[in-house]
């Protein structure tokens, strides 16, 4: 007589072994799709943020963010008000969120974020949140298009209570100069400005953010946009 079908031994043997091959590999593929999303999220937000200042600046009728707002909160209020869906926090910055800060990998090195009481944040969409800390942090110089900084933008992409709160890994550094482009930390236009190779992503310096390389995860805005919205780090 032909066997047709399977036992209920065999069918249970099966499920397990599907269930444990499940197991193994789904956090990674999880992880995988996180991963392959945020670049088009940051792509989303700097995008959003540049046709917002160049609103800003063409209803004001200037050509420079610092004569518009001089204070983090005055251009946090600005920007809520142009990008819709969000919403500015008005109550004091909580910087014990991310304050001390580490790097991305190395738990022992205290590299920080360590955001000032006078910076301002606010709910951009879908759970992305933007910190905004006004002034030139960093000098560049004025070359083609782009104009003195005029703040640092931090893009926190899942929200500031979920962690791991580490640039890099789910916070992306940015510059945003006095005409209202964004610059992402870490880029070619970035080093470029500033006059200083080690600040680019193909570095071996701490900054540097690459395949074999990222240090405290701070030029990994530049990478991913410099490789196709890709993250190509581990």
């Amino acid at each position: 007589m032909i066997k047709k079908g399977f036992t209920l031994a065999e069918v249970l043997i099966t499920l397990g072994i599907i269930g444990v091959v499940a197991a193994l590999t789904a956090p990674a593929l999880m992880q995988n799709v996180g991963t392959a999303k945020i670049g088009p999220t940051l792509a989303k937000v700097v995008s959003t943020i540049e046709n917002a200042n160049e609103q800003i600046l063409h209803d004001e009728d200037a050509t420079d963010l610092s004569k518009i707002a001089e204070t983090s909160e005055e251009y946090c209020e600005l920007l809520s008000k142009y990008i819709s869906g969000s919403s500015y926090e008005t109550e004091n910055f909580d910087n014990s969120i991310f304050n001390p800060a580490v790097s991305l990998y190395d738990e022992n090195i205290n590299y920080g974020l360590n955001f000032p009481s006078n910076s301002r944040g606010f709910m951009f969409s879908d759970n992305i949140y933007i910190i905004m800390r006004y002034g030139r942090q960093y000098f560049y110089t004025k070359k083609g298009s782009f104009k003195e900084q005029f703040a640092n933008m931090y893009v926190d992409i899942n929200g500031p209570k979920t962690k791991p709160n580490k640039l890099g890994k789910d916070i992306f550094q940015f510059i945003i100069d006095r005409s209202g482009q964004v610059i992402p930390v870490g880029s070619t236009t970035h080093a470029w400005l500033m006059n200083n190779d080690e600040y680019k992503y193909t570095s071996g310096r701490d900054s540097a953010c690459n395949e074999t390389y990222v240090g405290t995860g701070e030029s990994c805005a530049g990478s991913i946009f410099e490789n196709n919205f890709k993250v190509i780090y581990q």
